[in-house]
């Protein structure tokens, strides 16, 4: 498509800015033509890709473990949205193009309040109006040799200006055209050129280990589609501010007063609206390319914040559990016998000095009845008093 000439004179800004926009339009639309057709290196290149994506999966079904249904859903989703962003231009222009082209204009246009909209329904022509009036405030300039001045009161005069008449307004359009056309030629270009790759950005998302190119493609056509519209509104912010000053500057050089601060002024509001432009547009590609917010679960839970902090048990791991040694083993077991001994020795002497007993256990004049061991204990205190042996072994000891 012919795009517009950019030449000196009349209309220059009009003419630079429906130029880029042609030609953004233009780079987007014939790139992806350019790389989406039959027979081109990005076709040939999205058919590798896809044959090495179901070589894959084959092999994944023949020696591994079956996949699931919500992996065979993905995958198959996968190659679809891969299809149709790739080669299928209709749906490529609904979903992205005029979106990423033409949102920013209409969301600028609703969220701009009627006071910045003005008399002209045109944008481009309010910008190519501020321009104009520049033009025709710097052929009149400040009135410096006709004395007269709208107000006597301090910093009227000449004396008070910071930088020279022809200076102030040179300098005050260079950075009105370049904070302008600076900041749209950019995000312009860029949209059309991430626009133009989208063949080449979709294959990316077939493996794992790229799909983080196509993430970050993604991330770049949402900085271009909001940083359009945020420059539009801080240039129809410029306008208001702009618009009405011009109009009183000139119509007070038409009277045949002189502004002296003027060239100071007009400087001042130029440079600073190109300055926050662009700080603008470094805080939006910050916003894009931001990680996410932090994980929920890393934030300490409501126990950590009581008077006495609640302990918590660490589950030893396995390398970390000992195991005692023989030596402890034989000492224990040692112990634990020697203890049993002595509680069977006690047992016994009770026995033996006759210390009544009722026959649920308990001693006279006592409301419970007695401790008993919860078990039965084996060895020393179970042990028979009397000796026993058999009638063979008895006549046998006899016959000797």
């Amino acid at each position: 498509m012919a795009c517009p000439q950019v030449i000196t004179g009349e209309r220059f800004l009009l003419r630079a800015i429906e130029h880029i926009d042609c030609q953004a339009r233009s780079l987007g639309s014939y790139g992806y033509a350019s790389l989406s057709e039959p027979g081109s290196l990005a076709t040939s290149v999205i058919a590798a890709l896809l044959t090495l994506f179901v070589a894959l999966y084959g092999l994944r079904l023949l020696f591994g473990s079956p996949p699931g249904a919500r992996d065979t859903v993905l995958d198959v989703a996968t190659i679809g949205i891969v299809l149709t962003l790739a080669f299928s231009w209709p749906a490529f222009r609904t979903l992205l193009y005029d979106v990423v082209l033409d949102g920013p204009g209409q969301i600028a246009a609703q969220l701009t309040t009627p006071e910045l909209v003005g008399q002209d329904p045109s944008f481009a022509g309010r910008l190519q109006g501020v321009d104009d009036a520049l033009v025709r405030l710097t052929a009149l300039s400040t009135g410096r040799n006709t004395g007269q001045f709208i107000d006597e009161a301090s910093g009227s005069s000449f004396t008070g200006t910071a930088v020279e008449d022809d200076s102030g307004f040179g300098y005050a359009r260079v950075f009105w055209l370049s904070g302008a056309i600076g900041t749209l030629l950019a995000l312009r270009v860029l949209a059309g050129f991430l626009l133009a790759i989208a063949p080449l950005a979709a294959a990316m998302l077939f493996f794992a280990a790229t799909r983080g190119l196509f993430a970050g493609w993604l991330r770049g056509l949402v900085f271009a589609l909001v940083g359009t519209a945020a420059i539009s509104i801080m240039l129809a912010l410029e306008l208001a501010v702009l618009e009405p000053y011009l109009a009183d500057a000139l119509r007070v050089r038409g009277l045949g007063y002189a502004t002296p601060s003027a060239p100071t002024e007009l400087l001042s509001l130029a440079l600073a609206f190109a300055i926050a432009k662009f700080a603008v547009l470094a805080l939006l590609v910050r916003a894009a390319y931001h990680r996410g917010w932090p994980n929920l679960q890393v934030f300490p839970s409501a126990a950590t914040f009581t008077r006495e902090p609640v302990p918590t048990v660490q589950p030893a791991s396995a390398a970390a559990i000992e195991l005692p040694s023989r030596a402890a083993r034989i000492s224990h077991s040692v112990e634990n016998r020697m203890m049993r001994e002595e509680g069977g020795t006690y047992q016994r002497n009770l026995y033996r000095l006759g210390s009544p007993r009722d026959a649920k256990g308990a001693a006279p004049g006592t409301t419970g009845p007695a401790s008993v061991p919860s078990s039965e204990r084996l060895g020393q205190p179970a042990r028979r008093a009397s000796y026993r042996g058999s009638q063979t072994a008895t006549s046998r000891d006899g016959r000797r």
